[in-house]
């Protein structure tokens, strides 16, 4: 399953990227997020290929996942992998300047690990389209704000 968005934020392209590039950043717009820890060596100017596991709030616990560091081009491209035994998903976050700032070309594709977590992705893709638009629109409105904190 493909979940493709796109948003245009009202920030430079550093600062919107910023917002998806930095640990702290990410806790604000995606509240789920309870933890991030680096595995090895995390090399902050070239992270292709480093390994990572995140804490996530689901309801009232919190799940383990593992990821890794898919594609990095400062300030214009994020990838990574993330998931369990249940699914992959494969995030890419694309940012362009135009002239109002910066377009974000999101792109999430999920991949099925069995047949049961495909019926319950397929039960549930309207949750995860509302989850995605309301954790996009709060990158937006974290990275305005941090653009107009520098004017």
């Amino acid at each position: 399953m493909s979940l493709p968005y796109t948003i245009d934020i009202e920030a430079p392209i550093e600062i919107a990227f910023h917002c998806v590039n930095d640990i702290e950043k990410i806790k604000i717009w995606m509240p789920e997020l309870v933890r991030t820890d680096y595995i090895g060596d995390y090399d902050k100017e070239n992270p292709v290929g480093t390994k990572f596991t995140q804490k996530l709030k689901e309801g009232g616990r919190v799940v383990g996942y593992a990821g890794e560091i898919l594609a990095y081009d400062k300030p214009r491209l994020l990838g990574i992998r993330i998931g369990n035994t249940m699914f992959q998903v494969e995030v890419y976050y694309r940012f362009e300047p135009i002239t109002t700032g910066t377009r974000l070309c999101y792109e999430c594709n999920l991949f099925y690990q069995n047949w049961l977590a495909q019926t319950i992705g397929k039960l549930f893709e309207w949750l995860n389209r509302r989850i995605l638009t309301k954790q996009l629109n709060a990158l937006k409105q974290l990275a305005e704000k941090e653009s107009k904190s520098i004017i």
